[in-house]
């Protein structure tokens, strides 16, 4: 549900609509050369405590992938994507309403790839929900 939750959520962002995939996007989206997002991660575990145990709130790992044919495209998707993760803390998400506690990520890491000639930048998140 979370997965589902997320990408309702990142293809809000303008140019990312109907772009998103998990772990690699297809060969033909792939030679259009248009951005896109990939995900990688979203099954979670849930939280335990020493006095408590397991207990309602999840934690997922996601990475999250912004590619795109030139350096200033990348940038501008990186940018939005980021102020997007920092505005779902303390709210509902997607269509099930699922509410996201907190949001951590990682320094963005921006790559050029040679062989496919394309942009990446790369991001670690945390979610709790």
């Amino acid at each position: 549900m979370f997965r589902s939750e997320l990408v309702h959520e990142l293809e809000s962002i303008a140019g990312l609509e109907r772009r998103i995939y998990p772990l690699n996007a297809p060969e033909a989206v792939r030679k259009t050369r248009v951005p896109y997002l990939i995900y990688l991660g979203g099954t979670g575990l849930k939280a335990k405590t020493l006095n408590e145990g397991y207990h309602g709130t999840q934690m997922v790992r996601v990475e999250l992938n912004v590619v795109a044919a030139d350096y200033d495209t990348m940038t501008l998707l990186t940018e939005q994507v980021v102020e997007l993760l920092e505005g779902m803390e303390q709210r509902e998400i997607g269509v099930a309403k699922l509410f996201i506690q907190s949001v951590n990520y990682e320094t963005p890491v921006e790559i050029y790839e040679q062989a496919p000639d394309l942009y990446r930048c790369q991001m670690d998140t945390i979610f709790y929900f």
